[in-house]
């Protein structure tokens, strides 16, 4: 690999792109694609869906793999066999996205979601990959290098690598800047340098301090990892702000700044010349097979994802007579019965939820969908039963053994299996934790599987590992119902023992 160094202007560059249209640069795609088939190609470390031509599907699927690649090469991280690969759902319209999660924001090109649902991405093809980088380089942020970062480096490292250019199959580039990011720094306002080391993107309710926020994090990591001293710099400094120092205090021992000093590093910084890399690469031809998916892909696969989320009841059972018309024109068929079992689970007829379950192995004996779906509804019968509980629960045990067998690298069978294990006398014991561990290590994104983790290890003493489950739960920069917790345990943890 060669590296070769280039330029790329700070502000100077905001002139030229005021009077570009970027978007007349898009090439716009067949408006015919909406009804060509749908197909998966899989590679190795991606499972990626679209409609249109095989070899379209292939290009995208390649430039995932080249970014990827180029993660690796840059942070030193070498494949690993046996991981989940990440599904990753292209769409070719704002109606699709919202058909997938009708509670997105006007303008949103893509989203991530990794929750014990599922971990998958979603992306409008037509408003180019930065989007799906930015998420990808957070998922493989977590699967990598778990760890309690800052929100402004969790944030900014996606911000830095999600403008790679990967087209080129033997040459791709890394450290450009992103338009809207550039725009930011130049016309709002900055949030104080103390403020952008503590905090989250959700800390700011105001629009304008959140793009703030999102543009200094990649300014201050363009700045870091741009330069060799800095960069040994940031690794003190993450190291101490992790072990408790007060990240103004880190800051001036590992950095060599105080806020202000810093504040006017960056904007010299961006006043000048910023660099990027120019990396040279072996061509890659990523192995890969390609599956034409059934007929009903084409009106049920989007809503095989939308059904997974709690809804309005308005809503819900709208979607549920969707899911019902549809299905009936596919008897038979794995995914329209899958489809069918989880919305008649949720919001509709249990049991026939089952029926169309128990359909659909026959179909798919080996279907991992189905037979977690099955077990889920065992669990519950048993909860809701607490005299045959001992029974159902022997019953979801057997389906979720067959799905494991199916897919070892399923993380929500090992959140099942564990959860299954709670009412136990002997919970946790060391197969339970080892369970536990195998969920983080199949999905180490889901925060509320470390969390969980967390609690069992907890339990029976093991304090250290349990404190390396939380860290990145503490620090989650996008926030959610586990980050307090995970802080207050953090800190009773870390906290001396008494006399």
């Amino acid at each position: 690999m060669m590296i070769q160094p280039h330029t790329t202007p700070g502000r100077r560059a905001l002139r030229a792109l005021r009077n570009l249209m970027l978007g007349g640069a898009l090439a716009l795609l067949s408006a015919q694609a909406a009804q060509a088939e749908w197909r998966r190609a899989e590679t190795a470390n991606f499972l990626v869906y679209g409609e249109g031509s095989e070899g379209d599907l292939r290009r995208h699927a390649e430039r995932l793999e080249r970014f990827d690649a180029l993660l690796r090469r840059q942070l030193g991280v070498a494949p690993v066999q046996g991981a989940r690969k990440l599904p990753v759902y292209l769409v070719y319209t704002q109606s699709d996205l919202r058909q997938v999660n009708p509670n997105l924001g006007e303008g949103v090109g893509g989203f991530y979601s990794a929750s014990e649902t599922d971990v998958y991405s979603v992306l409008n093809r037509r408003g180019g990959d930065d989007i799906l980088f930015h998420e990808y380089a957070h998922h493989f942020m977590f699967q990598n290098f778990p760890g309690g970062y800052p929100g402004w480096l969790t944030e900014g490292f996606a911000e830095f690598f999600m403008t790679a250019s990967v087209d080129n199959p033997t040459k791709v580039t890394v450290g450009y800047f992103n338009p809207g990011r550039l725009r930011t720094l130049n016309d709002v306002d900055w949030i104080p340098v103390e403020q952008l080391l503590t905090s989250r993107p959700q800390t700011f309710e105001n629009r304008r301090q959140r793009s703030a926020f999102y543009a200094q994090s990649w300014l201050l990591t363009h700045y870091m990892f741009m330069d060799a001293e800095r960069r040994r710099g940031l690794d003190g400094y993450l190291a101490a702000v992790a072990k408790g120092t007060p990240p103004v205090e880190a800051l001036q021992t590992h950095l060599g700044h105080t806020p202000d000093s810093l504040e006017k590093a960056l904007k010299a910084y961006l006043d000048g010349t910023m660099n990027y890399a120019e990396l040279r690469m072996d061509e890659m031809k990523p192995a890969m097979t390609f599956q034409t998916l059934p007929d009903s892909a084409d009106r049920m696969l989007l809503d095989s994802l939308n059904i997974r989320y709690p809804k309005a009841d308005a809503d819900a059972q709208a979607l549920l007579q969707k899911v019902r018309t549809d299905a009936a024109r596919f008897p038979g068929d794995r995914l329209a019965l899958v489809t069918l079992g989880r919305a008649e689970m949720n919001w509709g007829d249990a049991a026939a939820g089952e029926a169309a379950l128990t359909q659909a192995l026959a179909v798919a004996p080996d279907d991992p969908e189905a037979l977690q779906l099955l077990a889920r509804a065992r669990t519950k019968a048993g909860d809701d039963a607490p005299d045959t509980r001992a029974q159902k629960y022997v019953e979801a045990q057997g389906y979720l053994a067959r799905a494991l067998q199916a897919d070892p690298t399923d993380y929500r069978i090992y959140l099942a299996l564990a959860r299954i294990r709670r009412i136990a006398d002997n919970y946790p014991n060391d197969n339970d934790l080892q369970t536990w561990r195998l969920a983080v290590a199949y999905a180490p994104q889901v925060m509320s599987a470390r969390a969980q983790a967390a609690d069992a290890l907890l339990r029976v003493g093991q304090r250290e590992e349990a404190a390396v489950m939380l860290a990145p739960v503490a620090n989650n920069p996008h926030g959610g119902e586990h980050v307090e917790r995970a802080r207050t345990l953090l800190d009773q943890i870390r906290a001396p023992a008494s006399d």
